[in-house]
């Protein structure tokens, strides 16, 4: 044992001393604290656990409701076309290594090392019983191998489904698909099928409770609950993808699998289609951000997807924007600060639009009679016309209300496929190429549009009569407002703009601290944005 010498046991006093006032003082502390825990460890009263069982009851209820109709979708998609050149493996087929009988057959291929023979695409995802009797499922047409514009024709797609019972494999058949709103219709033949009420998704509000039901990783049966967070979302770029797009959005749980299942609500009826996540490339999965298609959506094409159908809308021919979009806008057309509406950007020629009298910077005020509030309200009010019907459209023009007929004509099927930036709206004339403009308030420069020009920022069609933006300050207005280098400046206001002495008489200081409207073309399309700066110091 070793002992301490006096002179080294005046620092272990000291450290004694200190823990006994430290003692005394945590005492009564400690006694506070552990008397605030027994309070908090109490438990519940019967009238609050009866409340929190009620709530857990309910959910349980939906669960035992919805899951038997709920399904599981395995799909096997085979592409018809062998594999492009450069995806080289073994199990290739190499021409020269065949016998020369047979090398003929495969002289397309000349010139490539090998042939790789067509490989199947496997894929999970989810589903739900709408018609027991007939054994009709509905999912998303992504799930069964579809993608947006519709190549079920060029594939091979097997689907096997699993139900909730256990019974594995039953072998499906597509019956309809609507790529635009990647809405898919399947069946199989099976007894002792259980289906699922269709709700109202016009009644969903924010904050309502909803559980989504499905096979997130391919763990089936699934149930994950949430809330509606918000209506009426649009995610992807509106000429991409899915085009129709009104979701709805939940932060119950989804995840990959789950798409093509149901969002039910407390009454046990769908009320949405799982159809995507929004996720950071590095996570890859929930973040609280899931969205589904309303359930509405469903039942305006289910008539023709349960025929085998093409699902037809009609169609304008417009590029839109919703004056709500941008504050202020609305002021530029001489109408009140509040006024709802839907400003026409782009009129494509041999359009319904352009032959009923259409023009840019045209603001619809109403549909058929119905006032609009924004521009998907509108698109979907379009879609749903039958071609062919009569509709009238009360339009503000120049500072008057008009009304123009429009007759809806089908839509085509490469609608959505049109390259915004092909062709120039303006032609003819001299300009003064090759001037350049500084707009120093909005930190934008601006050049006459040349071919050099042209070829750099890849602006095809006509080059004269047009003004390119060069040059945007990053900490500027008019970075802020999106604009980037290759944006053309159509028109400010009411005036086209063809040389850059025009846009800089245009986008005086005086006009700027009025507020104006100006009307760009993007890679995206026409963008119509609002403007207004305060007035400089003095």
């Amino acid at each position: 044992m070793h002992s301490l010498s006096p002179k080294r046991s005046w620092p272990w006093l000291g450290v004694v001393a200190m823990v006994m006032v430290g003692a005394l003082l945590y005492g009564p502390m400690r006694g506070t604290t552990a008397q605030a825990q027994n309070q908090v460890a109490e438990k519940p009263n019967g009238e609050t656990i009866a409340r929190m069982e009620a709530i857990s009851d309910a959910f349980k209820n939906v669960a035992r409701k919805v899951r038997p109709a709920v399904v599981q979708i395995t799909s096997k998609v085979m592409s018809r076309e062998p594999e492009r050149p450069g995806s080289l493996d073994d199990r290739g087929i190499d021409p020269d290594e065949l016998p020369a009988p047979f090398r003929e057959f495969f002289k397309e291929f000349e010139g490539r090392s090998r042939i790789t023979p067509p490989r199947p695409r496997t894929g999970t995802g989810s589903g739900f019983i709408i018609d027991a009797e007939k054994g009709l499922i509905v999912t998303n047409n992504h799930v069964i191998g579809g993608s947006s514009g519709g190549d079920r024709g060029k594939r091979d797609v097997e689907l096997w489904v699993t139900l909730a019972d256990g019974r594995r494999n039953i072998k499906a058949k597509v019956v309809g698909v609507d790529p635009l709103s990647d809405i898919a219709l399947i069946q199989i033949k099976a007894d002792n099928l259980t289906a699922i009420p269709l709700g109202d998704s016009a009644q969903a509000e924010v904050g309502d409770w909803v559980l989504a039901i499905g096979s997130p990783f391919g763990l089936d049966q699934t149930v994950t609950q949430g809330i509606i967070s918000a209506t009426g979302r649009r995610v992807l770029p509106y000429n991409e993808t899915i085009p129709y797009q009104d979701w709805l959005q939940t932060d119950a749980a989804i995840n990959p699998g789950n798409s093509g299942g149901p969002l039910v609500n407390m009454r046990g009826e769908v009320v949405g289609i799982n159809v995507a996540i929004a996720t950071s490339g590095l996570a890859g999965g929930y973040q609280g951000v899931g969205f589904a298609i309303p359930v509405n959506t469903l039942k305006h094409v289910l008539p023709d997807l349960r025929e085998g159908r093409e699902v037809v809308r009609g169609y304008l021919g417009v590029s839109i924007q919703g004056l709500e979009d941008q504050p202020g806008l609305a002021e530029t057309f001489g109408l009140k600060p509040d006024q709802s509406g839907v400003l026409i950007e782009d009129v494509q020629p041999r359009t319904p639009a352009s032959k009923a009298g259409l023009k840019n910077q045209d603001v619809v005020l109403s549909y058929d009679g119905k006032e609009l509030k924004s521009a998907k309200e509108l698109q979907a009010m379009v879609a749903r016309t039958k071609p062919g019907t009569k509709v009238e459209l009360k339009v503000w023009r120049e500072g008057k209300e008009i009304t123009i007929p429009v007759t809806i004509e089908k839509q085509p099927p490469n609608f959505f496929a049109r390259d915004p930036l092909r062709g120039g709206p303006y032609r003819g004339g001299d300009t003064e190429e090759g001037t350049k403009e500084t707009i120093d308030s909005l930190g934008l420069t601006v050049e006459q549009l040349t071919p050099e020009l042209a070829n750099k920022f890849g602006i095809e069609g006509e080059t004269r009569n047009q003004v390119v933006v060069t040059e945007v300050e990053p900490m500027g207005e008019a970075a802020a407002l999106g604009l980037s280098p290759g944006d053309v400046i159509v028109r400010v206001q009411d005036k086209a703009i063809k040389n850059t002495r025009e846009l800089r008489e245009t986008l005086s200081d005086e006009a700027l601290e009025r507020g104006l409207r100006m009307q760009v073309r993007t890679r995206a399309g026409y963008r119509t944005l609002f403007m207004k700066l305060s007035p400089a110091p003095k």
